[in-house]
């Protein structure tokens, strides 16, 4: 029946600890299979300017749901200069077409 078939759809656990009458839990949990993809969007470098010097910035062109609360730098070794950075934003920005975020 219709109804046998909604709940054969969830899985009930009982708790294995007793408890007082009236006081236990129990969680229901939908079977569901996790689908693990990979989320993509297209990127640009930026340099910013930091206490320590120049900072490679990631900017992504999309809202990547994975990274969407965090902000990606890359620390430059101490003493390399802004013009040093900005050929080498330069050339990742030639290179690099965007960025693949996948679930291990």
């Amino acid at each position: 029946s219709r109804h046998r078939w909604e709940l054969d759809q969830w899985e009930c656990r009982v708790p294995e600890v007793s408890k007082a009458p009236g006081t236990e839990t129990m969680r229901l949990r939908k079977r569901t299979k996790m689908i693990l993809s990979t989320e993509r969007t297209g990127c640009r470098f930026i340099i910013v300017q930091t206490d320590a010097g120049p900072e490679i910035k990631l900017e992504l062109f999309q809202d990547v749901p994975s990274l969407k609360a965090f902000s990606i730098g890359f620390e430059m070794l101490r003493g390399i200069t802004l013009a040093q950075a900005k050929a080498l934003v330069d050339a990742m920005n030639e290179r690099v077409i965007g960025v693949t975020v996948t679930p291990k």
